[in-house]
């Protein structure tokens, strides 16, 4: 099922682009001659190299015991009955007054003897590797871009062209330690000067971090860049994926067709970008290509499976010809893999499932990333997540649009002399696999077909909520806990993903949405009898609250991830589980009924996830300049009707505070 009730929101309000493009970049944009030298190979130049901070990172701290209980309780009151509530309290003290303390210390030794890292990476990393679940909808989102400002440059292989050239010079800066450190700004006019930075060269590097924040610029921990590019997730049958990076890579992979081909983008000896204008004349070759005479669908069917099944396919397709090994090898290395997208999408929610999860044949969703270029021109990233969460990703992808709409060009000549560096991949299918394939579509549809997407926009903007003096993803949160009440009347799991990249190999923390707060000012809002300024105070209280747990949750304060490493502390030293992790409460918090993420920038059209599980419901939302949107996925037949709620109550929470507003 698929529907959408608006169209672009940026299309909405008469918005091309939302990136403002220098007066002296003007004629630049229009070029057709692509520049040369060293301003054509890297995105920009720094003086301060890439890591130069990561050694210096504070540690993720281990919460204390306590505190971490009593969130916790906090957390579980809005959700749970009476009696399970009891239950849980009681499960609580028996944990803080029995084996609770010693897993806390067997925890932080642990710790202390693994200091490269921080406490939660290693097991995090493992939960991804271990689910045996597809990859695609359970794990992999993706990021639609805004469309280039420039008509001419959203051609098909044009917008691929540009789009792969600025992947590479993105690639090339990051290589090369010239991409500029990832650094939170609280005093820009000082933090964004030369001085600056010629301060971090100089101070040595196990004081760096100390060094920029004495200036009021916080480093984020870099370290899931290295499995940003020429990165795979291997399926294997031990029950655990591993993730392998190769160096040296050269090549990409694009797929169109059920079709693969080796891509060359930089030169073999000197290193240097192969140029737009022999991308363009390679991809056009691509284009012209005829479908798979094999098989009507693709090999990338395969990466849609269990990962168990995909373990014991993939060594058979290995083993089947030394063409198989070349492919897989091929794109396991492969900087990053592009895919040409026949079909054009063209409604907001058509354009999520295209980039969500297509049609799985065209398709490695086992890629660190994949590019998705469609006939229109729309174009998005779809990345694996286990090696790495938003904060990379998302610097990459605003990168890769401003730096494409800034320096590529239009081509205007495509020379075939110049797509020998354009290799076809060839690839055997016995009957056995043929079966195997067979059986990869019939499962994907099968999901696929259950899944529901939706996308919704309200003209409401951040700048008209930011007027009250009031945190934006607070509000789109309260307007998630509010519709979901609405349609259900309860109170559900709900997970907010927040970053502690500001810590050493920090990955995230759960934000609990669903508070007290929330639930107080929900009932208010329905209650008939309850006036504008009493829904008017909750909405403050539950919005506040909101900010003190997210500000909790990116210093590490958060209870999940710390209960999470306490469970696996008695799981290594076989301690039968305690209550706290074994009631039914626990399975209750543990299953997200509400996995959300802001998904906001100025270069995305939109974002979206699938759902975690059959009664989920992924919402990704976004509020920026032209409005707020909601994308929504969910098996549950009530989708549709969630979504038009998102946009009612948002409606109504930017009433209670106009009407405040007025009276003050």
């Amino acid at each position: 099922m698929q529907r959408t009730r608006s169209i672009s929101f940026l299309q909405a309000l008469g918005y091309s682009r939302s990136v403002r493009v220098p007066t002296s970049k003007v004629k630049r944009l229009f070029s057709t001659k692509p520049s040369t030298g060293i301003a054509s190979e890297f995105l920009h130049e720094t003086i301060i190299p890439t890591f130069r901070f990561q050694k210096s990172l504070l540690r993720l701290p281990i919460p204390e015991l306590d505190d971490t209980l009593n969130r916790y309780l906090r957390a579980v009151e809005p959700v749970l009955k009476s009696s399970e509530l009891k239950e849980t309290q009681r499960a609580v003290h028996a944990f803080k007054n029995g084996v609770g303390p010693h897993l806390q210390k067997s925890l932080i030794e642990r710790d202390a003897s693994n200091s490269h890292t921080s406490y939660i990476n290693e097991w995090w990393l493992d939960l991804y590797l271990e689910d045996r679940r597809p990859l695609v909808i359970n794990y992999n989102p993706q990021l639609t871009l805004l469309d280039d400002p420039v008509p001419l440059k959203n051609s098909w292989t044009q917008r691929a062209t540009s789009l792969i050239t600025s992947t590479v010079r993105f690639y090339k800066t990051l290589h090369s330690e010239r991409l500029k450190p990832d650094l939170f700004h609280t005093k820009p006019h000082l933090t964004k000067r030369f001085a600056f930075e010629y301060y971090c060269k100089l101070i040595p590097e196990r004081w760096a971090m100390y060094g920029a924040a004495a200036w009021g610029a916080y480093p984020l921990d870099m370290s899931q860049y290295k499995h940003l590019f020429s990165s795979v997730r291997i399926p294997e049958d031990s029950g655990k994926d591993r993730l392998q990076t190769f160096t040296n890579s050269k090549h990409i992979v694009v797929q169109r067709n059920c079709n693969f081909y080796r891509v060359q983008v930089l030169d073999e000896t000197t290193g240097n970008f192969v140029g737009q204008e022999a991308l363009l004349a390679q991809l056009n070759q691509i284009v012209a290509q005829p479908a798979n005479e094999v098989t009507k669908d693709g090999a990338g069917l395969f990466t849609t499976l269990d990962r168990d099944i995909w373990a014991r396919v993939r060594k058979d397709f290995a083993q089947t010809s030394s063409k198989n090994q070349t492919l897989l090898h091929t794109i396991d290395s492969a900087l990053f893999v592009v895919t040409l997208e026949d079909h054009g999408p063209r409604t907001e929610a058509d354009i999520s499932r295209t980039f969500l999860i297509g049609n799985g044949s065209n398709h490695w969703f086992d890629k660190s990333f994949q590019l998705i270029v469609a006939s229109n021109g729309k174009a998005a990233v779809n990345f694996e997540h286990s090696w790495g969460d938003g904060v990379a990703v998302l610097r990459y992808v605003n990168e890769l649009y401003e730096d494409s709409i800034q320096y590529s060009v239009v081509v205007d000549k495509s020379n075939n002399a110049l797509t020998r560096n354009m290799e076809p991949l060839e690839y055997d299918l016995n009957v056995k696999l043929l079966e195997d394939l067979k059986k990869a579509k019939t499962q994907f549809q099968h999901h696929v077909e259950k899944l529901h997407v939706e996308s919704v926009f309200s003209p409401i903007t951040k700048k008209q909520i930011s007027q009250f003096k009031i945190g934006t993803d607070g509000v789109m949160q309260m307007a998630i806990q509010l519709a979901h009440f609405r349609l259900h009347q309860k109170f559900v799991s709900t997970y907010e993903s927040a970053s502690t990249a500001a810590y050493k190999h920090g990955r995230t923390e759960t934000l609990r949405s669903c508070t007290n707060e929330a639930a107080d000012f929900v009932k208010k809002m329905v209650d008939g009898q309850v006036s504008a300024h009493e829904k008017h105070q909750a909405l403050r209280a539950a919005i506040n609250r909101h900010g003190e747990l997210t500000k909790d949750a990116v210093m590490g304060q958060g209870h999940d991830r710390h209960l999470f490493a306490l469970r696996k502390m008695a799981e290594l030293q076989d301690i039968p589980l305690p209550e706290i992790f074994t009631l039914p409460s626990a399975e209750i918090m543990n299953k997200i009924i509400l996995s959300t993420s802001t998904l906001s920038s100025p270069n995305i059209e939109s974002g979206s996830f699938g759902p975690v599980n059959n009664e989920c419901y992924g919402i990704g939302y976004g509020i920026e300049a032209p409005g707020a949107k909601f994308q929504l996925s969910s098996y549950r037949d009530d989708a549709s009707q969630l979504a038009d709620l998102l946009v009612q109550s948002l409606g109504d929470i930017k009433e209670i505070l106009a009407a405040q507003s007025k009276r003050n």
